[in-house]
């Protein structure tokens, strides 16, 4: 995850950085390959066919070219001749522990500033997990941290993107850059990344829109990281509401015709500008879905791909919910007036009506 530093920088012959940025928005750059479309060599040792990472790894690239650039990743697998600067892009898994938990090796040629190689290398002893699930996450409070965030992460720096400490963003804490429908996980690239992608490589000529909703926000910065958290629920003053652990997040105490302030982070990962419709609704389980009870809806939002969106949404809990937990969503696009890319699109707080 970390840059090189200094020594390692010596030690593989990095030859220049050089920090990009555009003045209206967050990400940052240190150089950009020459053409569009690069290839990666996984290793075999690593990524053996039938090993869940091999899957992992094959959707995490198939997440990172839903970007709305001309930038894609070509995966190629079953590479036995591994090493830091061969020519060859290459990722792969190492027992030294100077890799924890991953990180990404860059050669540039300072006259041009364009990228030559990278390569990826994980620590192979951290404890990842394959597969997208709440439980496992260290997100949601489990043990585990999702491999296909970190591997976005890692390729974002492949593809020319620095760290990043600004915004809500899967170049600041991948581990936290997701949102969750039930109890599935889903990684993506999402606005500050696709905005950088743009920058450094032109948008992609056909159409990619995406938008999403997200339970988690920016709360600060560290090490040059993002710092992320738990998006939140109020009532109607400000006040944050009466919370108690719940299911890896905060469980809201609420009362029966309520108002409250319900927090989400939305974001732009598509080619254009969109105005959209957020519809919010009441489940009795963890999967929000446009079936379950809608609470209201917000008529126009606009969301362009300059900026992350974390604001809260005022609504009246409905007046004869029963004593019991509940689950409070959120669907953009709800009416599914936009062909996306990607169309997960709920994420959800918990509440409990007292």
């Amino acid at each position: 995850m970390k840059p090189m530093s200094k020594s390692l920088m010596q030690l593989t012959l990095l030859v220049g950085i050089f920090l990009l940025s555009s003045s209206a928005n967050a990400w940052n750059s240190f150089g950009r390959w020459s053409g569009t479309r690069i290839t990666m060599h996984a290793a075999q040792s690593t990524f053996p066919a039938g090993n869940p990472y091999r899957t992992s790894l094959y959707w995490a690239v198939m997440q990172f070219n839903k970007n709305p650039s001309q930038f894609r990743i070509t995966q190629r697998y079953d590479d036995t001749s591994l090493d830091l600067h061969n020519g060859q892009n290459e990722v792969w898994a190492s027992a030294d522990r100077r890799h924890s938990p991953a990180v990404t090796y860059w050669w540039i040629d300072t006259k041009t500033n364009r990228i030559i190689e990278a390569d990826v290398v994980f620590y192979n002893a951290y404890p990842y997990t394959a597969y997208m699930n709440k439980t496992t996450s260290l997100a949601y409070g489990g043990s585990k941290r999702t491999f296909r965030t970190v591997l976005l992460h890692e390729y974002g720096h492949v593809a020319g993107l620095h760290h990043e400490d600004d915004e809500y963003n899967i170049m600041g804490d991948d581990k936290t850059h997701i949102h969750c429908n039930g109890d599935n996980l889903y990684s993506y690239v999402g606005e500050d990344a696709a905005d950088g992608l743009v920058y450094l490589y032109g948008g992609y000529s056909g159409t990619i829109e995406d938008l999403s909703v997200s339970m988690f926000r920016r709360i600060g910065a560290s090490g040059g990281y993002s710092s992320h958290g738990f998006c939140r629920m109020f009532d109607s003053s400000g006040t944050l509401l009466i919370s108690s652990d719940y299911e890896g997040q905060k469980r809201y105490d609420v009362s029966p015709g309520q108002l409250v302030r319900v927090e989400f982070t939305y974001e732009n990962n598509g080619k254009t500008s969109q105005s959209t419709q957020v519809g919010y609704y009441i489940s009795t389980n963890n999967y929000i879905s446009t079936s379950d009870r809608l609470i209201t809806r917000l008529s126009r939002m606009t969301l362009i791909r300059n900026d992350v969106y974390t604001y809260s949404v005022t609504l009246r809990i409905p007046s004869d919910l029963a004593p019991g937990t509940y689950y409070l969503g959120a669907i953009i696009d709800y009416n599914d007036t936009l062909k996306e890319i990607d169309p997960t699109n709920a994420a959800y707080h918990i509440i409990r009506v007292r």
